[in-house]
């Protein structure tokens, strides 16, 4: 089994790495930041900031439709971009259940009036 990247997937992560060292405070530790909650008002609206800058570069939202914001990209380049961003100090915690599994529940099988509403 290979499990090197394929040439387009070279190619995003190193496009993931660049927003990442531009974005993202450094990690110093070596733990990295993968589901890490937070623990006050303070951190939340920090969590809520990276948050937005993860949506307007759209990696909030890697495998969502275009039209809801997100990229249309594969499972692949999710995983991609959460090993890369587990290398960083960020708070992403709060927004993994509800960006991975409950809006994508609501756009494949809302109404279009679940989807105004939540999505």
């Amino acid at each position: 089994m290979d499990f090197e990247d394929t040439p387009e997937e070279a190619d995003f992560r190193a496009e993931v790495r660049a927003w990442l060292a531009k974005t993202a405070p450094a990690f110093s530790g070596g733990v990295g930041g993968l589901m890490r909650s937070v623990r006050s008002p303070e951190e939340l609206a920090k969590a809520k900031q990276w948050q937005a800058q993860k949506a307007e570069a759209r990696y909030a939202k890697i495998m969502w439709p275009k039209e809801y914001g997100g990229m249309d990209g594969t499972p692949i380049q999710n995983v991609i971009y959460a090993q890369e961003e587990a290398k960083y100090d960020v708070p992403n915690g709060p927004f993994v259940i509800g960006l991975g599994m409950c809006i994508p529940t609501v756009i494949a099988h809302g109404s279009e009036a679940d989807r105004a509403r939540y999505v």
